[in-house]
Parts: structure tokens; C-alpha cells; sequence
């Protein structure tokens, strides 16, 4: 089993790992680059990359109108940023970035793609966005509206809708070939969900849908909402992380706790409301912050109202042990309404119906050993995804993205490979409780370059047909790549020293 580091005091977060990669290499300067061939498909590589080459000036940006049936007249709003040099030499794949957690999104988002010769999308969900560049519709809290919107998201990259100006993506690129085959998506955290579900209730529409890559998306039931416990709270001790249990036997009501996810801002103001769940650790019935357990919920309206929307699980046990007052709190919802709530919600379940619908897909699920915000050790809402997509039977599937390309984008981690510590699962290989720790990435690795590198391994092995298990190189090193930091030497063997198992 590969050692474990310590969770790392000086964390990087994505935006410290996208700002790691737009600066400049040190001592380095811009090499002249020939022009591509457009017209010719490319073949995979096997020789060892080169250096890595210096991006160019920041992406030129298209903002455009999708229709969609969730967002009436004014439809999605989105924006296209477009590369300077494609990816291959016979165009640019596409990707979409789904955003995380529960707000309706924007078309303005940073650039994590476009620099390595990505189309990249970012849109509002409906009701979502800033100014004049909002989407029509209502929000109705990552539901049926949003989900039908990232499916007409999807259905206009990979060119089968038009903008509302009639306009097709290949039309709107300046020149550049858009690859709508070689088309995949990128959910992160939450968003992911929204991405396995909209390839299971519309995937029929883009069948040709190449791939997807999860960042740490939770998966599961309780994932979403953070019922097992996250950084903020700690674990939560009525869940047993070596069977998966969690003793409902504990739950238990509060009349003046408010709900809500660990203090988090939701959509609406939690404070006004009065009755929360939560688990009575020292049974004496009264919640008490420093001896007992909040559960944790999503609160927002999903179109009947604000609801605590607990996870079914503990509505069903509230059910049953009769914990709800009467009567019954307006913003505690029926064990239907929860289910029909986390159908939408939760893409566990539907991962069956996502693979039969995209019979091409690729998946890449990326989880480090310190998850952004779950503080389950047996990362369950990984285990979930990764197994289910693998069970079944997405045509590849992988825990972390190949050692070749994480070393491709973020150099300094050749001493994490060289001492052992670097993810490099073969796909396909199966997970479990018992094991899945050993193929995370370590925690002084940030998110943003194993996200992208995850994203350019599923475009390269999409453009070249390869899908072995795992890669001895990048089957495209002469890709266009955006200005990085080599992160000095010192610092790294700093850290690596710090956490030395």
C-alpha cells in the first residue's frame, strides 16, 4: 500500500493552482511556434515529451445564447473562450465546465482549458448569471430546469443546436475546427452530479458524448449534503468509516436549531428557520454544539417553497420514530418530496442509464487523499462513482489521471513520482473500501493540474483511439500548453520533507 501524507497546513486551492499555471517559467523564454496543419488528423506520439512550450496572450471570448426549453425566451447564456492554437492539428475538442455547489452559475468563469488548446463553455443555469448576460428560466436549485439546461448546453457543442442567432459552434470559432466528437464535460464538485444526470434522462440526444471528468464530485446518498461530515465539522461519529454504517439510531430533533450545511451561505436566509435534525451523541435530548452532531442538509426552493432537504435516509427514520413535531414545520419536506428532490440531485442511481445512453463515454474521477470538503477517509462518494461507472460498463474508466500527464502539467511532482507517491491506477481496476486509499493522489498535489491533466488524457485518448490502462507517455506532446511555474525546488522538497511518512 502506498503511504499516506498528512493533510498539508499550506493547502492550494484551484484558483492558487490556476494562478500556479499562468505565470510565466522561471528563466524561460516564449519558443516561436509553427503554424498548425489544419487540415491533416494528427497522429499519437511515442517519443518523451519536450519542454514545456509558453502559452500565448489570454483567449479571445464569444458570448452567445443557447435555447433551451428550461429557459424561455432569452435562453442559456454562455461563452465560448477560444484557443490560440488547437489542441491537434485538425481542430480544437470541447469541453464544458459544469460549476460546483449550489449557486446558478455564471458565464464568466476562469479559464482552466482553453491554454491547452481546449474550446472551453462556461454558462449560467437558468435564473443564473450577471447584467445583461443572466439565462431566462427559473432556478430551480441544480432540478429538471437545470439539468434539461446543461443537456441543450451539450446538444449546441457537439453541434446539433444552434445558437439563437442560428449560428452552429463551427461557426462561431474564427477559424479554428471545433471537434464536436472529441466533445466531454467537467463537473466539479457538485456539478458533477448534474453531469451524470443529464447524461441519464437526455443522453439519447448526444449519444456521441466522449467524456467526462469528475472533480471530487459527491456522488451517493448524503454525499451531496455533507451527512457523513466535512473539514469544517469533522467526521461525523454516528458513521463507521470501515463499514459504510451510519446509526440513524441517533437522530434526533431540535425546535430552535436552524438548518443548514455548516453555517454555508444557501440561497435563502437559514436563520429565520426553526427545527433541525440532528444526532444526540450523548442522548440526553437537547443539541449541543460541542457534544452533539448537526445533520447537515441542502436549503433552498425547488419550486413548492424553501425546504430543508434532508437526505431520505434520515427522513425515513424521522418517519419512523415519529421525530417531526406536529405540526408538521413548513419547511420540513414529505419522504416523497425528498425523493423526488435527490432523483434530480444525486446521479448515483442513474449511472446505468448514463452509460447505456453515451455507449462511448470515457471517465476519469480525480480524489485526493485530502477530499475539498468531505471528511470521510473512505471517500465513499468516490468509491460510488468510479465503481459504478466501471460496473456499468463506460468503455474507460479510471481513478486519477495517468502519471504521464500530471507529470506533463505540473513538473515538480516528478519527486512525488520518483518516491512512489504519485497516483497511477490502471484503468479499470476495481475499488473498495478496503483499498480505495491507495490510489488517491497526495495531499501537497493541488486539484487544478490533475483536473487538467484528467481532461487532456480523455481528449488524447479520444483523438488517438488509445485506451490501454495505463500510459508510459502523453500521446501528444507537442499540444499547446499554457505558462506554468515550476514550482521552485527547495519549496518542494520543503514540503515533501514536512510530510515524509
Amino acid at each position: 500500500m502506498k503511504a499516506i501524507l498528512a493533510p498539508v497546513v499550506l493547502a492550494v486551492s484551484n484558483l492558487a493552482a490556476a494562478q500556479l499555471l499562468a505565470q510565466p517559467v522561471s528563466g524561460a523564454a516564449a519558443r516561436p511556434q509553427a503554424a498548425p496543419d489544419l487540415a491533416a488528423p494528427e497522429r499519437p506520439s511515442t517519443q518523451r515529451r519536450p519542454g514545456p512550450l509558453i502559452g500565448p496572450e489570454p483567449p479571445n471570448r464569444v458570448f452567445v445564447r443557447i435555447p433551451s426549453g428550461a429557459a424561455g425566451s432569452e435562453g442559456i447564456a454562455a461563452s465560448l473562450l477560444l484557443p490560440p492554437r488547437p489542441r491537434f492539428s485538425n481542430g480544437a475538442p470541447v469541453v464544458i465546465q459544469v460549476a460546483g455547489g449550489v449557486q446558478p452559475g455564471s458565464a464568466r468563469a476562469r479559464p482552466e482549458y482553453v491554454g491547452h488548446g481546449f474550446v472551453e463553455i462556461h454558462f449560467a443555469f437558468p435564473g443564473g448569471g450577471v447584467g445583461e448576460e443572466r439565462s431566462g428560466g427559473t432556478y430551480d436549485f441544480r432540478g429538471p430546469n437545470c439539468i434539461r439546461a446543461l443537456a441543450d448546453v451539450i446538444r449546441f457543442a457537439t453541434g446539433q443546436l444552434a445558437d439563437s442567432h442560428g449560428r452552429r459552434i463551427s461557426e462561431l470559432t474564427r477559424g479554428i475546427p471545433v471537434l464536436t466528437n472529441n466533445m466531454g464535460l467537467v463537473g466539479s464538485s457538485h456539478g458533477g452530479n448534474t453531469c451524470g444526470l443529464a447524461m441519464a434522462l437526455h443522453g439519447q440526444e448526444f449519444p456521441n458524448l466522449a467524456w467526462y471528468a469528475s472533480m471530487e464530485s459527491p456522488y451517493g446518498e448524503g454525499a451531496a449534503n455533507v451527512e457523513l461530515g466535512g473539514h469544517e465539522t469533522g467526521l461525523n461519529p454516528a458513521y463507521n468509516p470501515l463499514t459504510g454504517a451510519l446509526d440513524l439510531s441517533k437522530l434526533a430533533w431540535a425546535a430552535e436549531l436552524s438548518p443548514g450545511l455548516f453555517g454555508k451561505p444557501m440561497l435563502v436566509d437559514t436563520r429565520q428557520l426553526r427545527g433541525a435534525f440532528f444526532f444526540d451523541l450523548d442522548s440526553d435530548g437537547q443539541f449541543s454544539s460541542r457534544r452533539d452532531f448537526p445533520a447537515n442538509c441542502f436549503v433552498g426552493d425547488a419550486g413548492r417553497g424553501v425546504k430543508a432537504w434532508y437526505s431520505v435516509r434520515l427522513l425515513a427514520e424521522a418517519e419512523r420514530r415519529r421525530l417531526i413535531p406536529k405540526p408538521r414545520p413548513a419547511h420540513v419536506p414529505t419522504l416523497e418530496e425528498a425523493k423526488e428532490f435527490w432523483r434530480y440531485r444525486d446521479a448515483a442511481p442513474s449511472i446505468p442509464d448514463a452509460v447505456r445512453n453515451c455507449p462511448n463515454l470515457a471517465v476519469i474521477v480525480y480524489a485526493n487523499q485530502r477530499d475539498h470538503v468531505q471528511a470521510d477517509p473512505a471517500h465513499t462518494h468516490i468509491l460510488v462513482q468510479v465503481e459504478g461507472f466501471r460496473k456499468a460498463g463506460a468503455r474507460f474508466v479510471r481513478l486519477n489521471p495517468d502519471r504521464a500527464y500530471v507529470d506533463r502539467i505540473a513538473p515538480a511532482t516528478l519527486q512525488l513520482a520518483e518516491r512512489g507517491l504519485l497516483a497511477d491506477n490502471p484503468a479499470g481496476k476495481p475499488w473498495t473500501r478496503s483499498n480505495i486509499t491507495e490510489g488517491l493522489e497526495p495531499t501537497v498535489l493541488p486539484a487544478g493540474p490533475c483536473m487538467q491533466a484528467a481532461v487532456c488524457e480523455l481528449a488524447d485518448r479520444t483523438q488517438a483511439g488509445v485506451w490501454s490502462s495505463n500510459l508510459d507517455t502523453v500521446l501528444f506532446p507537442q499540444a499547446p500548453m499554457p505558462p506554468m511555474l515550476r514550482a521552485p525546488a527547495g519549496e518542494w522538497n520543503l514540503r515533501l520533507r514536512e510530510r515524509r511518512p
